[in-house]
């Protein structure tokens, strides 16, 4: 698992320093599942060897969403129980198919010139990263509900049909 950078009460604070009144009545995490595959572009020697270069894409599990990874982030070895995550909704085959377009699309934006790299994956890793969902009542005891992201702080309000 990505390491926290918010824990439940910092995720709190989150949300009461955007709204001081909001009514939280209940938390749940949930564990998001992600693979970070390392890949190695190489176009050739020579005055092209500057195009050569490792990409980190991290794919998101159960969309597929592919992002640029930077840094190295910091992974922690943790015991989560499996009703609380998210199972992976991609197959190994469509991770590597959309880590490799989309590393493609990287290089193609960088080089500029229109020629075929060879693409290698060299390394991956599954890991999970921690959400909080807050069940929160509006003023009209209505039920919503906000997802925080206990790494970075961000928040997102989910979609809910009760």
């Amino acid at each position: 698992m990505i390491l926290d950078g918010f824990g439940l009460e910092g995720a709190k604070n989150v949300l009461l320093s955007t709204d001081p009144k909001i009514n939280i009545i209940g938390v749940d995490q949930i564990f998001y599942p992600y693979v970070w595959v390392r890949y190695s572009v190489f176009v050739g020697k020579g005055r092209l060897s500057k195009l050569n270069k490792m990409y980190d894409c991290i794919i998101d599990g159960v969309s597929g969403s592919t992002y640029q990874g930077k840094g190295s982030p910091t992974m922690v070895d943790a015991e989560i129980e499996e009703k609380d995550t998210l199972g992976m909704q991609i197959t190994t085959e469509k991770v590597y198919k959309t880590g490799h377009d989309f590393v493609m699309k990287l290089f193609l934006g960088k080089a500029k010139l229109l020629m075929t790299p060879v693409i290698e994956a060299i390394k991956e890793e599954m890991f999970y990263k921690k959400f909080y969902i807050m069940h929160c009542l509006d003023d009209q005891e209505q039920d919503y509900f906000i997802m925080v992201d206990s790494v970075d702080g961000g928040l997102s309000v989910l979609d809910y049909k009760g």
